[in-house]
């Protein structure tokens, strides 16, 4: 299955949040771009494999949707959902955010 990808407005921001201190409070803008390169090739590649990931039991995770999965990206947890054919990209956090 190939499935759609929506990406919420706050996992937006927090792909800009990153994206800006890496590249504006670390003053490396090239890395700033790769991780935003990353970013955007990790949520583009669940449009064919969201579904291999196991629904998520962490708490911290699971506040975002009932089913939600998380997937890893340089230390980053990118949290979504699947419905049906549509998978929602709820947010992007440190990994270090989530606990049992």
């Amino acid at each position: 299955m190939i499935y759609r990808i929506h990406i919420k407005p706050q996992a937006g921001i927090d792909i800009v949040k990153i994206v800006d201190y890496i590249a504006y409070e670390l003053h490396n803008p090239v890395v700033a771009q790769r991780y935003f390169d990353g970013f955007d090739a990790k949520i583009d590649q669940l449009r064919f494999n969201a579904g291999i990931f196991a629904k998520s039991t962490y708490k911290d995770v699971l506040k975002y949707d009932v089913a939600a999965r998380h997937v890893t990206y340089k230390g980053f947890a990118i949290i979504f959902s699947i419905h049906g054919d549509l998978v929602v990209i709820h947010r992007i956090i440190h990994g270090s955010l989530i606990k049992n």
